[in-house]
């Protein structure tokens, strides 16, 4: 059984590094390759964790760690970034292992920082030649599928990273660039493509400094006096590139091995044959000067941000799905002015883990908010809530009324029993992930839908919500990734709440309930309803983002 990874967030300088770790032993560093992320050596960490301490980083630029600044970076100046974050982790001598990008940057780092590497495996390493890195330099080669309208960026980039396994350069589709490699599955193209939309913005930098390394990959190898294994697998595209490695040193070698699969067993079992690393040391949950940290939960870890001081008491900021926290941003920065902030992401949304395999009911979503609150807040807190996430609201009162002094709510759904039963698997369906890549644009479209009809999947006139509808790309692809994240559990929290009746928590929070009428949210005229026709105290929220947070202030105190 392998030992459990953790992800960790810490900083050198003002920028921010994202990794995974975990286990005992030697410690040793894992280094991605381009567009990707931590997530593509993530199963061979989990194999090296039975026997080493393994940190798994997003070089900055990818994944979620930091760019480095500027439009041109070396491999250098990456390898020197790598060497700030080992000593930001309390590390002294680790292990290396990299593959592509990564172990260019591996390379460079064991040459220009020798003392802190005990030994390296390096997965094909590139040297490329002058000929060869000009058509991967171009833009062609390295697009920006900038977010589009009408949703059409999905099905360039899905078909971008569907080439990716048949040709190299992917975009030269003749003859004589097909790769001997097995054809992409659906889940590893969509892992490439979730990858690529979050280095987007700032990803070539990074991926040029490592093709044009060719040369001084040669000069780093005659150099390097480190002992240490060079290996690929036969389909590889740069399988070719080890016989231009120079003659080796004494303890170096080179392996060579004709599957993808043997790659987590050869990698171990090549680390195993080197001198060992320093013992590795733990990364704490939360990082001094970082408003993001991870709740590790024994399910799982939920992601949650923290900010802000003043005289006001804690907040605690609950969201709608599907989505995460980040559609409550603008509301926590302002409120962060006035005392104490807490947004973290449901389990099973954004960038928290899911609370297991089976679907949740609404309690344990409670339950896990409440875990957040005992372990990290420990006060009582206002609550305001927005949609599903009103729901969690309830029930955490109901189950846990010391936790929460004060409660604000838009959006809360109370529709007929029976009604909300019919929407469970329908409001927010499973999604699977297709060959061609439309469960991208049938999420984007379902959810730009949702922002018309209420319930989206209706398409009667009677459904049309008849507000202003924000449909700017970037905000509908921002949602459509936060729903991706956890494609496989995105939908738990809905079908909980719709499978959960809200008016025996309603009854015993009422006199300490303040419904927030927002006039564009979906449930709008709902909250109104509600209002008139009960006791609860409300608020009509002003169009003005600042305006509106001071109001949601107020009706918290």
């Amino acid at each position: 059984m392998s030992a459990r990874l953790y992800r960790r967030f810490l900083v050198t300088g003002s920028r921010r590094w994202h990794l995974w770790t975990g286990g005992e032993g030697p410690a040793v560093i894992l280094i991605h390759g381009s567009p990707g992320s931590s997530q593509l050596v993530l199963p061979i960490a989990r194999r090296l964790a039975a026997s080493f301490t393994v940190y798994a980083f997003d070089t900055p630029g990818f994944g979620d760690s930091d760019p480095l600044p500027g439009d041109s970076l070396s491999v250098a100046m990456m390898a020197d970034a790598y060497a700030e974050a080992i000593e930001a982790a309390g590390l002294t001598r680790v292990a290396v292992y990299g593959t592509h990008t990564g172990a260019a940057i591996g390379l460079e780092f064991t040459r220009r920082h020798p003392t802190r590497v005990s030994a390296f495996v390096l997965e094909g390493v590139p040297i490329f030649t002058s000929a060869e890195q000009a058509p991967l330099l171009t833009p062609e080669y390295m697009p920006h599928f900038d977010p589009e309208v009408l949703g059409g960026h999905y099905s360039r980039t899905w078909t971008r990273f569907h080439d990716q396994f048949l040709w190299f350069p992917w975009n030269q589709r003749v003859p004589a660039q097909l790769l001997d490699a097995p054809a992409g599955s659906a889940e590893e193209i969509h892992g490439w493509v979730e990858m690529y939309f979050q280095a987007m913005p700032h990803y070539r930098p990074a991926y040029r400094g490592a093709i044009a390394y060719g040369d001084e990959a040669i000069a780093a190898a005659r150099a390097v006096r480190t002992p240490g294994v060079y290996l690929a697998e036969h389909a590889d595209m740069l399988y070719p590139q080890l016989e231009r490695l120079p003659p080796l040193a004494d303890g170096q070698r080179i392996v060579r091995f004709r599957s993808w699969s043997e790659a987590p067993v050869q990698i171990a079992a090549a680390l195993d044959s080197l001198p060992p690393a320093d013992a590795g040391v733990p990364l704490p949950a939360m990082t001094l000067g970082l408003e993001e940290a991870f709740l590790d939960l024994e399910q799982g870890q939920m992601f949650y941000r923290s900010t802000g001081s003043g005289s006001a008491g804690p907040t605690l900021l609950l969201h709608d799905a599907p989505g995460s926290g980040s559609s409550l941003l603008p509301l926590y920065r302002v409120l962060s002015g006035l005392g104490p902030v807490w947004l973290p992401d449901l389990p099973g949304c954004g960038q928290s883990d899911p609370l297991s395999d089976k679907v949740p009911a609404l309690a344990d979503y409670a339950d896990a908010v409440a875990e957040l609150l005992t372990t990290c807040v420990g006060l009582p807190v206002a609550v305001y809530a927005v949609g599903f996430g009103a729901a969690v609201a309830l029930e955490l009162r109901a189950r846990h009324p010391a936790l929460v002094r004060s409660l604000g709510v838009t959006g809360l759904l109370r529709s007929d029993g029976e009604l909300r039963q019919s929407w469970i698997g329908r409001l927010a369906p499973p999604l699977t992930l297709e060959s061609d890549g439309s469960h991208w644009y049938r999420t984007w479209l379902m959810l730009r839908d949702s922002l018309v009809h209420r319930p989206w999947f209706d398409r009667d006139p009677a459904t049309l919500r008849r507000q202003p509808i924000p449909l700017d790309p970037q905000m509908l692809h921002d949602w459509t990734r936060d729903v991706m994240r956890q494609w496989h559990s995105y939908h738990h929290l809905i079908d909980a709440v719709l499978a959960w009746s809200p008016e025996s928590a309603l009854a015993s929070a009422r006199d300490q309930i303040k419904v927030c009428i927002d006039p564009n949210h979906a449930l709008a005229t709902s909250d109104s309803t509600w209002v008139e026709r009960g006791t609860v105290s409300s608020v009509l929220l002003a169009e003005d983002p600042k305006a509106k947070a001071m109001q949601i202030a107020e009706a918290l105190k």
